[in-house]
């Protein structure tokens, strides 16, 4: 019969067991006299099994299979009918010996475990099976019995090396675990982990590898400040890592590859030869298991195990030796629960959505205390007058424009005919009544076109002379068909005179054209038109003088944005509304007729139209030549479609009426800056209405 220490060891070992592989339950039993006793035992009542005829068969069955072959073996119970399928599991058997003795481990394990799991679940078995057997086999010896070595490193099978585990340094430890709790940050604690990690382990490289998704990264290396991702130590490691998180099992690796699963030989052999590494071991980090762990509310309730999910693993490398340091046995054990602790508590805060700005929004409030709140609420209280005022406060909404002062009547004298400008008898700026000569041209080509026609005009006339007295010799020889013929010519030659006088006519006046005459009498606005026509060739339609009469009315000529037409035709609309409602309230005159006629006109007033008097806005506007005083007009025409203007882009034109006895001094074309008022808006608007229509513009739509 087993003793009090074999008992103590089997359930130790199992119930780390258990929760290392996060199982349903197990057991474990050792061979005495041809039969098998139990020697420990965990949630196998729990979970039913007992309950079941084929379930006890199935279960002593694996037992003496895995004894006879000698190896693990997995058998699931889905095969069974009389099994509800709440309760189906998968059977994990894993055979030991300690001494001349043999027993077996059962691992009972959720029913859907994927096969790569299964397959590592087994190898660990294996594993921790050969240090059950020397642990069970020291306590049979008694106190001269060698110390079992810690169960990480004497992973994979491998025969354990004859090394001594030291006690663990507390304080080293501690300060350790604090370094790890200081931060939140998860680059920080991976900084951590595994710069302060190496020295603590006393070996030569640690890595975190961390899952981020399906993925997984190498965050950080002991002694690097950055990761190259695409380097082949880290390229390799990262291959390496992700297969041992899928797995979920710890890899050791002290230069032998005996027992390892097939999908870890080909990475393992590739990270090695790049790393030069003689021992290596790759743990994975789990999350810590939920203080207050959930339960079922059935009848039967019994502990729910919900799987504890993979954060990563931690890498160890030692290059000089094979053989664990002593530092590495007595801490790796309590460092990696406190490293997947921290590296879970930073994953988790950093997953927090906008945390810099829940963290300044914290900060700020922390910030804000004592006198500083008093501050802050004097300065909310301003903001938010600032902004009431923006709201409700009624200012007047003015519109820019830019544009000229120039007389009402002006006119642009053009070229007649083509033709060379041979003088000009004004000067820009010199004053001209109507019908004055400005400028004489001289166009050969009429020129000479006009004689070629006077020439042909006056052999024509002869040949009718001509036609006339030979008709009349032979009227006098009483030849009456030649008459005849001589008449009809007679008749076509004159039509060809008239024709020929007629255009005789025209050319004349054309070249009579080619002296220019004043359009109107008034200024000559164009600047050095000396220079500009003398001696020069122009063709039909060029301009060349410009005539204003600077006695008559003036107006300012304006150019509005494109985008400011909305407000002005908005006020414009609603002045000719307030009009039509002011007609419609009017009490209309007393007719002769009867009072019938009357109400029916009122009842049905015309339809409104933009009368003239109520398209005017009111404009301020100043001289660039005179800025120091503002002068006053009104819009009376707004153009119907665009222009471009050089400097603004698309722009409406738009004419003001002026008082021209206002004006101090009146020069031709001078620069005017003006603001069409169009009524009260907020003042939010008048302020920032440009803002808010350029996010309307561009950001809204």
């Amino acid at each position: 019969m087993p003793d009090e220490a074999q008992l103590q060891i089997g359930t130790e070992f199992l119930k780390l067991a258990v929760h290392q592989l996060q199982a349903l339950g197990g057991g474990i039993w050792l061979a005495e006299s041809n039969q098998l006793v139990a020697i420990a035992g965990d949630n196998l009542d729990c979970l039913g099994l007992a309950e079941f005829e084929s379930v006890r068969a199935l279960l002593a069955t694996g037992r003496s299979e895995a004894l006879k072959a000698g190896r693990p073996l997995a058998i699931a119970t889905s095969s069974l009918a009389d099994v509800p399928r709440d309760r189906q599991v998968t059977l994990l058997f894993s055979p030991f010996r300690t001494g001349d003795k043999q027993g077996v481990i059962l691992i009972a394990q959720q029913s859907e475990l994927p096969s790569q799991q299964r397959d590592g679940q087994l190898q660990y078995l294996a594993q921790r099976g050969v240090e059950l057997g020397q642990r069970l086999r020291a306590a049979a010896l008694g106190p001269q019995a060698p110390a079992p070595h810690s169960p990480l490193v004497s992973l994979n099978g491998a025969e354990p090396q004859q090394s001594v585990s030291r006690p663990v340094d507390v304080r080293a430890l501690l300060s350790f675990i604090h370094q790890l709790q200081r931060s939140l940050d998860v680059n920080e604690v991976a900084g951590v982990a595994v710069n302060d990690g190496r020295l603590l382990f006393g070996v030569d490289r640690v890595s975190l590898v961390l899952r981020r998704g399906r993925k997984s990264v190498v965050t950080a290396v002991s002694g690097q400040e950055s990761v190259h991702p695409r380097g082949n130590l880290i390229r390799t490691m990262r291959t390496l890592a992700g297969q041992v998180i899928a797995a979920g099992e710890p890899l050791r690796y002290d230069g032998a590859f005996d027992n390892l699963p097939p999908q870890l030989e080909q990475p393992l052999a590739e990270f090695v030869q790049e790393s030069g590494a003689r021992f290596l071991i790759l743990v994975p980090l789990l999350e810590p298991e939920r203080l207050i762990k959930p339960e079922e509310t059935s009848a039967h309730a019994r502990p729910v195990r919900e799987p504890r999910r993979s954060l990563g693993a931690l890498v160890i490398e030692q290059m000089q030796s094979s053989t664990p340091s002593p530092q590495l046995l007595s801490a790796l054990d309590p460092a990696v629960d406190h490293i997947a602790a921290a590296v879970f508590n930073a994953k988790t805060h950093s997953a927090i959505f906008l945390l810099p700005v829940w963290r300044a929004i914290g900060r700020f409030v922390e910030w804000l205390r004592g006198r500083r709140l008093a501050f802050a609420a004097a300065g909310l209280a301003l903001l938010i007058a600032f902004g009431a005022a923006l709201v409700l406060v009624p200012w007047p909404y003015r519109v820019d424009a830019t544009g000229k002062l120039m007389p009402v009547v002006q006119r642009e004298v053009f070229a007649p005919w083509d033709g060379q400008v041979v003088e000009l008898l004004v000067q820009g700026g010199e004053r001209v009544e109507a019908g004055q000569v400005l400028l004489l041209l001289r166009s050969d080509e009429l020129s000479a076109e006009l004689v070629t026609v006077e020439n042909q005009l006056h052999e024509k006339r002869k040949l009718v002379s001509t036609l006339i007295a030979q008709r009349d010799d032979v009227a006098r020889q009483g030849n009456r068909d030649e008459e005849l013929k001589l008449q009809a010519k007679a008749v076509e030659t004159k039509v060809e005179v008239e024709g020929a006088a007629q255009q005789a006519a025209v050319l004349k006046d054309r070249l009579a054209r080619l002296t220019v005459r004043a359009p109107l009498a008034g200024v000559v606005t164009t600047f050095q038109a000396q220079q500009l026509l003398l001696n020069r060739p122009v063709k039909r339609g060029d301009l060349l003088l410009q005539v204003m009469d600077e006695t008559g009315d003036w107006q300012l000529e304006l150019e509005v944005a494109e985008h400011r037409l909305g407000r002005i035709l908005v006020e414009q609309q609603r002045l000719a509304a307030a009009s039509q409602v002011t007609k419609v309230e009017r009490p209309e005159p007393e007719h002769a007729s009867t009072n019938e006629h009357s109400s029916a006109s009122t009842l049905n007033p015309r339809p409104s139209t933009l009368n003239p008097p109520f398209q005017q806005l009111p404009i301020e506007y100043r001289l660039l030549t005179q800025s120091e005083a503002s002068y006053f007009a009104n819009l009376n025409s707004l153009a119907t479609r665009t222009v471009t203007a050089e400097a603004q882009g698309s722009v409406i034109e738009a004419r003001a009426t002026l008082d021209k006895s206002r004006l101090p001094a009146r020069a031709i074309g001078a620069e005017v800056r003006a603001r069409i008022g169009c009524g009260t808006s907020c003042l939010g608007d008048v302020l920032f209405g440009d803002v808010i229509e350029f996010v309307q513009k561009y950001l809204w739509w």
